[in-house]
């Protein structure tokens, strides 16, 4: 099914889940991983610039940290700063639904639409937009570090994700990246680390499928919605700069950031969100659009509640030295992370540089300056994650021998 009877029906599927919110509208935080707070919002209902149809899918960020849109119903996409001032727009024929949005490394904007099974290049330095054919319907988007494009693509017995190398004359035509084990494939993203993910909209429960950059599946996250029999669930997803997966849930009324194994690590909303895609910035911030006040919801981590470090709750020091095991679990990566890591407390000080190895544990030594016997002390972790501090704190029993 393409054009606007397909938007149509997916709008039903969205909506629908607003039977099935219930007390986890007003959560912060579930698992750990720390906490997130709104910083802004972008835009309303409306058709003027910096408004939107109620009915917006893609969302994708540059690694300068603007913001783009794919707004459907208004037949465009729509780039704003970090802090949601609008900046440009991007139109599209009427009636081409403009189903995603993705970012190019050399500033190109790309959109995809149902209607002509297409994805469109705007360059970055103007002049006419370019077309690339999907073999059915063109809807999740995303452009890897080197300019090859992928696009998810469904009609009759097609479900696949197909790929457009990038060449010196361009792009070479629409090749099937990967296909078995699709069955209906939507948003489309790519990873820091150079792997793609990819929203399979079907299943019991729907999934984030991993993919390495040739195509073979590197695992599954199951996401927590409820199944679906013929329908498809409409959900974004969107992944950070330590590499970990963030999606939206409509039924629960959040987002959910997972890490690449699967693990849930943290959920976020504010109010009756009813989030259709998910983009996140260089820096860490969440951009969810919000299907109920049609607008942009901007998330950014709060520093103030700093996520709980995974150490145990009792050390001994020993010579001088006190030993943390600690485990790096919400950063997936680079694969190895400076850190700083603290202990302070009554009668106790120490500080040590060290280096981490991402989704491992590591035993740190500090060596502290302590009297004899017990006390309480705060161990902090300042982890240089991706070019900005993100501080873990645990409260701890300290033996001093």
């Amino acid at each position: 099914m393409s054009g606007p009877r397909a938007f149509m029906f997916v709008i039903a599927i969205v909506l629908g889940a607003t039977c099935v919110a219930g007390a986890t509208a007003s959560q912060q935080a579930t698992t750990g991983g720390g906490s997130y707070k709104v910083v802004g919002k972008i835009g309303k209902m409306g058709t003027a610039n910096g408004q939107f149809s109620q009915n917006a899918y893609g969302m994708a960020t540059d690694k300068a940290g603007n913001v783009y849109v794919a707004d459907l119903g208004n037949g465009r996409i729509q780039a704003f700063s970090r802090q949601g001032a609008f900046k440009a727009k991007y139109t599209f024929a009427p009636g081409e639904f403009v189903y995603d949005v993705a970012a190019g490394p050399t500033g190109d904007v790309w959109g995809s639409t149902q209607v002509g099974s297409q994805v469109r290049r705007f360059p970055a330095g103007g002049g006419a937009p370019a077309n690339l054919a999907t073999p059915k319907s063109a809807e999740g988007l995303a452009v890897d570090a080197d300019g090859n494009v992928y696009a998810s693509t469904n009609g009759d017995a097609t479900h696949a994700v197909v790929r457009f190398a990038k060449s010196s004359a361009g792009w070479d035509a629409a090749k099937t990246w990967v296909g078995g084990g699709l069955q209906e494939p939507g948003d489309v993203e790519v990873s820091p680390d150079g792997t793609i993910y990819v929203a399979d909209r079907r299943g019991t429960p729907p999934s984030v499928k991993h993919y390495d950059a040739s195509g073979k599946l590197l695992g599954t996250i199951r996401t927590i919605q409820p199944g679906t029999a013929g329908a498809g669930a409409q959900y974004g997803i969107g992944v950070d700069p330590d590499c970990n997966v963030w999606a939206t849930n409509g039924g629960q009324r959040r987002v959910d950031r997972f890490s690449p194994s699967g693990k849930l690590l943290v959920s976020v909303t504010s109010g009756d969100l009813l989030g259709t895609d998910i983009a996140v910035g260089p820096r860490g911030d969440l951009y969810v659009f919000d299907i109920n006040t049609g607008s942009v919801i901007h998330f950014a981590e709060d520093k103030a509640k700093p996520a709980t470090a995974a150490v145990p709750g009792a050390i001994v020091v020993t010579k001088g030295v006190a030993k943390v095991k600690y485990m790096l679990s919400g950063v997936a990566c680079p694969e190895q992370v400076d850190a700083t890591a603290s202990l302070a407390g009554k009668g106790i000080v120490g500080k040590v540089n060290v280096k981490l190895a991402a989704g491992k544990a590591t035993v740190i030594s500090i060596p502290v300056k302590a009297a004899a016997g017990s006390t309480s002390a705060t161990f902090k972790i300042v982890l240089k994650t991706n070019g900005r501090p993100t501080t873990e704190t645990r409260n701890v029993k300290v033996s001093v021998r």
